[in-house]
């Protein structure tokens, strides 16, 4: 025990003395951890319409008799309007109701056409005039996403003398905006 207290005494009078330095250092303390960040995206789709409703009165704004020989009445280019936004594979497709009348007379309802007048993504025909069924049909496709992709609407309407009635037509046209599943 002796010899150790000998040792620390010489110890003390060399840093004492100046010869030595006894530096205490300390080390950076580091402590790291990590988070994780995680974000499902699931498919998203949004249809928008804008002017949605379409009507047209014959004699009132198109001359009848006109409409009758040419076969067909056009209503107003872009009603509806459509803006389409997707993040993936998407389709747009359209199906009608078909025509009611006075409750006696029923339409047929491929007399009722649609074109999609927009540049883009269009299929089927519908960059022309083409008859609605009561069964979806694809109007645009796309294998991609888009945001706020135009389709510009315009519907048309068959005639005919011999079996169109005078009433009120009434159609109702069901859009659907769905993304691809796979």
């Amino acid at each position: 025990m002796k010899s150790i207290k000998t040792i620390l005494i010489l110890i003390l009078v060399l840093v004492i003395a100046g010869r030595y330095s006894i530096v205490f250092a300390a080390q950076d303390d580091t402590d790291t951890q990590t988070s994780v960040v995680s974000l499902t995206i699931p498919h998203v789709c949004r249809l928008v319409i804008s002017q949605p409703d379409s009507s047209i009165t014959l004699d009132q704004d198109v001359d009848a008799e006109q409409a009758f020989n040419d076969g067909y009445a056009e209503l107003d280019a872009g009603k509806p309007s459509l803006k389409v936004s997707a993040n993936k594979n998407w389709k747009l497709s359209a199906r009608s109701s078909g025509f009611t009348v006075n409750g006696s007379y029923t339409k047929d309802i491929g007399d009722l056409q649609l074109k999609d007048a927009g540049s883009a993504h269009v299929t089927n025909g519908f960059n022309d005039y083409k008859s609605l069924s009561a069964v979806d049909q694809d109007i645009a496709t796309y294998s991609g996403g888009v945001k706020n992709e135009d389709h510009p609407c315009q519907y048309k309407i068959l005639l005919d003398y011999e079996n169109d009635i005078p009433g009120e037509y009434t159609a109702t046209v069901t859009y659907t905006l769905s993304t691809d599943a796979s």
